[in-house]
């Protein structure tokens, strides 16, 4: 029987690293500052890309015609409301928030409801042509919207639905679903079985299951998809420029478009529109920013 003994003249007779591993490790070392850098600057420039129109838009909304015409980029000294007031009153702008108000919040609430509980049933329960209706699901994300104006427009003709908000809620609760199902289904697949388990084991039904164990979970889902409908709803054009023609009933983009027609060179007006038009847009995600974050990393660890 032998004893393996440790002998240091050995221990310090050992080969060093090969040269090309440290000339590696010298390049990154030389190489990470500078890296680093460039990498802030990106984010810098980045940053100041998605600032810049916004500060643009502000310091022109608060001026005069007589301001912008002197100064087009430099912060006014004295601001002024006249543009809002305008806006508000003769560009009917009220009116344009109240529907994107009314359109948004309904088809954002209708289509988290309804693919919430179809990532359940995808998810969590077994029922006969689950995966070819999941999959048939998935498909609409592959089809353009825009490859459906005309067919849309003839339906919502015939069920007579023009110019109510019936028909942009409808359409873009029919457009988030597929996405929303996707994000609900992966959501719930995520969370562990012995959930649904033990609640079946307390005789949890499973409308039970879904509104007090499931639903309570995905909150960070819920959140990361309200913002990308309310941004989808908000900011959506064609089809509301094609659906909306009355003013009792036209969303804030197609209003904007109007008072572009309207003050074609008073630009301190439009810009007071479209300030007015993006402010909702912002606290929504400020809001929800935190929802987001979680939203993303949801189902990376179990």
């Amino acid at each position: 029987m032998t004893i393996a003994t440790h002998d240091p003249a050995a221990a310090q007779t050992e080969a060093p690293p090969a040269p090309w591993r440290e000339r590696h490790i010298r390049w990154r070392r030389d190489h990470r500052l500078p890296a680093r850098v460039l990498i802030i600057f990106a984010l810098v420039l980045l940053a100041l890309s998605a600032i810049f129109p916004l500060y643009f838009m502000a310091q022109a909304a608060f001026r005069t015609q007589a301001q912008w015409n002197s100064s087009e980029l430099v912060f006014p000294t004295s601001l002024s409301f006249g543009t809002f007031k305008q806006v508000w009153l003769g560009g009917e702008v009220g009116v344009f928030l109240r529907n994107s108000f009314v359109i948004t919040v309904g088809s954002t609430a209708l289509s988290l409801v309804i693919s919430t509980m179809a990532g359940f049933s995808f998810a969590k329960t077994r029922w006969p042509l689950r995966t070819v209706t999941y999959y048939f699901v998935l498909s609409w994300l592959a089809l353009p919207p825009v490859v459906l104006i005309v067919p849309i427009y003839i339906e919502m003709v015939q069920l007579h639905l023009i110019n109510t908000y019936f028909s942009v809620i409808l359409l873009y609760t029919a457009f988030n679903i597929p996405f929303d199902t996707f994000l609900m289904t992966a959501y719930f697949r995520s969370l562990p079985d012995d959930l649904v388990e033990a609640a079946r084991m307390d005789n949890a039904s499973p409308h039970q299951i879904f509104r007090m164990v499931l639903v309570p979970l995905a909150r960070p889902a819920l959140g990361t998809l309200a913002i990308f409908n309310i941004l989808y709803a908000w900011n959506e054009f064609i089809f509301a420029l094609l659906l909306l023609n009355s003013n009792n009933v036209k969303t804030l983009t197609v209003g904007v478009l109007q008072l572009q027609g309207r003050y074609t060179i008073n630009y301190p007006v439009i810009m007071a529109g479209l300030l007015v038009a993006s402010i909702p847009v912002v606290a929504a995600y400020l809001f929800f920013q935190k929802f987001l974050v979680r939203g993303m990393v949801a189902g990376a660890v179990r």
